[in-house]
């Protein structure tokens, strides 16, 4: 099939831009570049041991090659030749430099200097490897040393969780959950078991003595059925029974708008919440009658601060901020009209204001920002671009890092604990006053799994909150959070990023949307018109569905995989994303598509789209080109699982139209795509069934419920719990299991 291509040549420049940007940032600060065939130089670095107190001038390295070099110490660069210890290059002296022989082994070795208070600036207490690379005669060489490094300092300790998106009892299947039972389960996380990991560091650091900061990076609400608790917010209660010290806000925390967020805070506060929300670039609008007015009030009470100031009872004085970052303020699309100023000059403020003016000695950031697995991102660039930060608490980015990282001029230590409770990142530093820094630290992730014992007095008040929640659930007819819904006998997960993406739980998420929307249309729902499209996007599918020990999937396990979001209608207070139906053209389909496959490469896998009901061909040769999808071809709405043939979809149709499902929260992101799109003259727009573009979303939400006045919005969680018992009494593993059909909807080709 040959598809037409002029208007994806004109953003194939823009795509290999960002292609071509993203690695750089994953790349991070470029330290000189060695080639493979480097020589393996030893390095002999004096002195051996450093004392960090010491006001000597210089570090003196000797540079050896091997005897069977061909190269000579004599033809090394001296311009050229770079010390770097934690990522920090520390230039050669110029001179003095000479050549002998100072470990008399007959082979002549290289000595230079380095600027030693310099080096010590970047040194902290232990081991520490010195690496040393430069050019000989245009030849690569580099070698290490490592060296001891000593200090003495106030010791601290700083406990941090991140992203626990409500996840009380635990990540894992609801039913297997036994935080009173250890080795019985592999549920990981969990309120009881965090108690028990946090309040037991806590009292074996007070009993020697060293206080503990306990803090937290946001995204603690919106991730499961506790959700349903916020006339009394679980996660508050947690943090003001742990005597957490400060938390910062997260892109969900926004999930339900400012006023949703106004609404939670209160809520915690009226019921004894009583921890610092440190919110230090959250910035309201400050006009009075807008959808952030309840946020000022609380920044205005003190409930909500732009930094916190913390005298520990050793004498370290910790100034606390608060950061939201750029991708998260992305994932926020209905935190309007609060902003988020991200500009580095003005974080730089901040920690200057809190150096300078309230005479801290420790700047820690509660960063709702991220990092990578190799301590690369946002989190990282801050580091980078502002100085004076010590330590960078990072969360969002899910990503658990088991060795803390250093960055930036002022040797910032990043970490971050994951994701879901899983872990508690623990920090123990040490500081020197007449340094005026951090001189040395240990970093460890504390797992939480089912060899902690879960704290029983914790553990009741998850029980007495989940039988709030059960009686809630019975008053509206729906099941109990323990209730069988369906059994499965493997796992379904998202995996890692593959060519074509395709998962069980993604395909089994959109076929639920697509499967449930048709079987509304002979009642008299949108439109009565047929379904042909069903789009879930990766980043709203949260928890995974395992089999565990019984196989049992229940109502809890099934909320916690489409939780998220929440209806601007005030009228439905029940929790979820409200599915939406619009209609596209073909091209547009076939764009739909594109963008789920090759931009999501780019702008990340949450933006990968899983589609029911079309099967696609895709090459990656051509997604460079903006050109990967070779073809889109659509089953019948009345083949629930895709099993049976398809119709092709001309990807230069321009007239008819084709019925499309989403949830809310892709129409509220879709101007991420279209600003990528627009100066090329490319958009997708939703339309009506008769073409026109849709004005008011709102409009277009998918009754569950036809017959009754009103509008009974259809939640994606819903979609999931209602098509699971259509499928039988079990998951199929012949369609949603590994070597499943679903891996045949999207076909790698070589057209």
């Amino acid at each position: 099939m040959e598809q037409t291509t002029s208007d994806f040549m004109k953003i194939t420049s823009l795509l290999l831009m960002l292609t071509f940007m993203g690695a750089l940032i994953l790349i991070g600060p470029v330290s000189p570049a060695i080639a493979e065939n480097a020589i393996e130089a030893a390095i002999d670095v004096n002195p051996n041991t450093f004392n960090l107190n010491s006001n000597g001038n210089w570090a003196t390295v000797f540079i050896e090659f091997p005897a069977t070099s061909t190269c000579d110490v004599s033809q090394i660069d001296v311009g050229n030749v770079v010390l770097s210890v934690n990522g920090y290059n520390i230039p050669a002296e110029s001179s003095p430099s000479n050549i002998g022989d100072y470990d008399l082994d007959g082979i002549p070795d290289l000595m230079v200097k380095f600027d030693r208070q310099l080096l010590q600036s970047h040194m902290f207490m232990g081991s520490e490897e010195l690496t040393v690379t430069g050019t000989a005669d245009g030849t690569d060489f580099l070698g290490s040393d490592t060296v001891n490094v000593k200090a003495k300092g106030i010791t601290s300790t700083i406990l941090q969780t991140s992203d626990i998106h409500d996840h009380a009892s635990g990540y894992g299947p609801y039913h297997d959950y036994t935080p009173g039972i250890p080795g019985d389960d592999g549920v990981t996380g969990g309120y009881a078991r965090l108690a028990t990991v946090i309040g037991g560091i806590k009292y074996q650091q007070t009993m020697a003595g060293i206080p503990t900061l306990l803090i937290d990076s946001g995204d603690y609400f919106m991730g499961t059925t506790y959700d349903l608790t916020a006339s009394n917010p679980i996660a508050l209660q947690f943090f003001t029974l742990m005597g957490y010290d400060a938390i910062t806000l997260g892109n969900h925390e926004f999930d339900w708008t400012p006023g949703g967020l106004y609404m939670l805070l209160s809520a915690g506060l009226a019921n004894g919440f009583n921890v610092p929300v440190v919110a230090s670039n959250t910035i309201p609008d400050g006009v009075v009658g807008t959808g952030d007015d309840g946020i000022e009030y609380l920044m205005s009470t003190g409930a909500i601060v732009n930094k916190k100031i913390i005298e520990q009872d050793n004498g370290i004085k910790v100034g606390l901020l608060g950061l939201m970052g750029e991708n998260a303020d992305e994932d926020a699309p209905v935190a309007s009209p609060i902003d988020f100023n991200h500009d580095y000059a003005f974080i730089q403020a901040c920690v200057d204001a809190l150096r300078n003016n309230d005479g801290v000695d420790v700047v820690v950031v509660l960063s709702h920002t991220g990092v990578n697995s190799s301590g690369n991102g946002e989190d990282a660039e801050i580091a980078e671009q502002v100085t004076g930060i010590d330590i960078i608490a990072s969360g969002h980015s899910h990503t658990k890092i088991f060795e803390a990282v250093i960055k930036g001029d002022s040797n910032s230590i990043i970490f971050s604990p994951g994701e879901y409770g899983e872990w508690v990142s623990r920090l123990d530093f040490t500081y020197n006053k007449k340094l005026g820094r951090i001189v040395g630290y240990e970093f460890n992730l504390m797992p939480v799994d089912d060899t902690v014992p879960g704290d029983p007095g914790m553990q009741y008040m998850v029980d007495m909150y989940n039988a709030e929640i059960n009686t809630s659930l019975a008053a509206t007819g729906m099941p109990q959070l323990g209730d069988t819904i369906t059994t499965t006998g493997f796992d379904l997960e998202m995996g890692a990023y593959q060519a074509t993406g395709v998962t069980g739980l993604g395909s089994l998420c959109t076929d639920s949307v697509r499967n449930v929307a048709n079987s509304l249309v002979t009642y008299g729902g949108l439109d009565g018109i047929p379904v042909d499209v069903g789009i879930v996007p990766n980043g709203v599918i949260r928890d995974e569905i395992f089999a565990g020990n019984t196989g049992i999937v229940t109502f809890s396990d099934v909320y916690n995989c489409l939780p998220l979001g929440i209806s601007p209608d005030t009228s439905q207070p029940v929790p979820g994303y409200p599915m939406m139906h619009a209609y596209f053209t073909g091209k547009e389909l076939y764009l739909i598509c594109e963008v789920g496959l090759t931009v999501s490469q780019s702008f990340g896998n949450t933006y990968y789209l899983n589609v029911s009901g079309a099967k696609i061909d895709y090459n990656p040769a051509w997604a460079p080109y903006l050109q990967g999808v070779r073809g889109v071809s659509l089953y019948a709405p009345d083949d629930p699982l895709c099993l049976g043939a398809t119709t092709p979809v001309d990807p230069t149709d321009l007239t008819t139209l084709y019925h499309g499902v989403v949830d809310l929260y892709a129409f509220q992101l879709l101007y991420v795509v279209n600003d990528f799109l627009a100066p090329y003259g490319l958009s997708i727009i939703p339309k009506d069934k008769d073409g026109n573009p849709i004005q008011d979303y709102m409009d277009f939400r998918i009754d569950r419920d036809p017959g009754t006045a009103g509008v009974q919005e259809l939640k994606e969680w819903m979609a999931l719990l209602n098509y699971l018992p259509s499928i039988g009494t079990s998951i199929p593993s012949a369609i949603y299991g590994p070597g499943g059909a679903i891996e045949n909807r999207i076909e790698i080709v070589t057209y």
